[in-house]
């Protein structure tokens, strides 16, 4: 089997983001996804490691508590971040009005 190079960091706070987005008061669009995890992976250490795909699950279950609060923190922190700064166009709270007219008249 060939080893890969893996930063675990990328692959928690994905799997952490996934996990939490329910409860994140915020857009849960890919945009705004990848934009909360960006945050997060330029606040957090990278933690590379050499392993097999296969190996690479359960490297990911050993880290420790207090990184995956970490974590957490700072996946928090970037949902705030980037719900008042979303980097897409605000989504209409009521539909947009139909141009056609309701009643099309006929000669």
């Amino acid at each position: 089997m060939d080893h890969i190079l893996r930063n675990l960091t990328e692959d928690i706070v994905i799997s952490e983001l996934d996990s939490m987005i329910n409860k994140l008061d915020c857009c849960k669009c890919d945009k705004c996804r990848l934009d909360i995890a960006s945050y997060a992976l330029n606040r957090l250490p990278a933690k590379y490691i050499a392993t097999t795909q296969g190996e690479l699950m359960s490297k990911i279950s050993i880290i420790d508590n207090d990184f995956r609060m970490r974590v957490a923190t700072e996946l928090s922190k970037g949902a705030q971040v980037v719900k008042k700064n979303p980097r897409h166009a605000a989504v209409p709270s009521t539909p947009l009005p139909n141009p056609l007219p309701a009643v099309i008249e006929t000669k």
